[in-house]
């Protein structure tokens, strides 16, 4: 193709046709600007294909973990409720002053039992490693960084309160509760099978401080099972707007 062309040229030079040698080389000059517009062109949109799949990729990984986080979390709110109606049962028990049975051994336990949140934040850091502006909708941007950065920061706030209370819980009631590690507790660490037995119950009763601490625990539970549902809320809106952008834009 080079020679073709080389040979217009000198053809045209030697026979002194320098105005159709001037049209004819402002016509090959275009020919290559064309060529190089041409060649850019197609890799940008090489570049914009490649950035969509990450964008896709990205957006698809974020949605599985908040996904996970939701199910996890949805467990934790039950299990926090269960043990505050089971707490009750024991704090009317005690308020009452009823006599001390064995059914009380299995209640003790939920009283100081609480979870920490944690969050998986690794898809987030995925984002923020591949730029946070590869996510092309700003609306869904936003949400998604304003999730994880604020979001996630006031619950786990929260869950400190709760945090702080069972720890002072576990330092009150080992003092006047042990738990008694069965051996059926350890071959399957089931929390169900663990015993908590007050050294001396009747003692325990008269202790003025014990109903409060009791009664604020259960309070702290509902709350905060509360809170956590609500951000939930907030969490599964995210996850039908990235699947309605999934689907709207990403389409195969």
């Amino acid at each position: 193709m080079i020679k073709f062309f080389r040979k217009i040229r000198q053809k045209l030079l030697s026979e002194n046709k320098f105005s159709k040698y001037l049209l004819y080389a402002i016509g090959e000059i275009v020919l290559v600007v064309i060529g190089i517009l041409i060649a850019l062109q197609i890799n940008t949109w090489n570049e914009d294909r490649n950035e969509r799949k990450l964008e896709e990729s990205t957006l698809v990984e974020i949605k599985k973990s908040l996904t996970l986080d939701i199910e996890y979390f949805e467990t934790q709110i039950e299990d926090q409720l269960q043990s505050a109606h089971i707490t009750t049962t024991l704090l009317n028990h005690i308020k009452d002053k009823k006599p001390y049975t064995k059914d009380l051994d299995v209640l003790w336990e939920r009283v100081v039992r609480y979870f920490f949140v944690d969050f998986n934040t690794s898809a987030f850091k995925l984002l923020e490693s591949r730029g946070i502006d590869i996510i092309t909708n700003e609306v869904l941007r936003k949400n998604i960084v304003d999730h994880y950065n604020l979001e996630q920061t006031k619950i786990k706030r929260s869950s400190e309160v709760s945090e702080h209370l069972s720890n002072e819980n576990l330092i009150y009631f080992f003092d006047r509760v042990y738990p008694e590690i069965t051996p059926e507790f350890e071959a399957t660490f089931d929390y169900k099978k663990e015993k908590w037995i007050p050294q001396d119950y009747e003692t325990l009763l008269q202790d003025p401080s014990l109903v409060p601490k009791i009664s604020h625990n259960i309070k702290v539970r509902y709350r905060f099972s509360q809170l956590l549902e609500n951000f939930l809320k907030k969490q599964r809106q995210l996850v039908k707007e990235i699947e309605e952008e999934l689907n709207q834009n990403f389409k195969n």
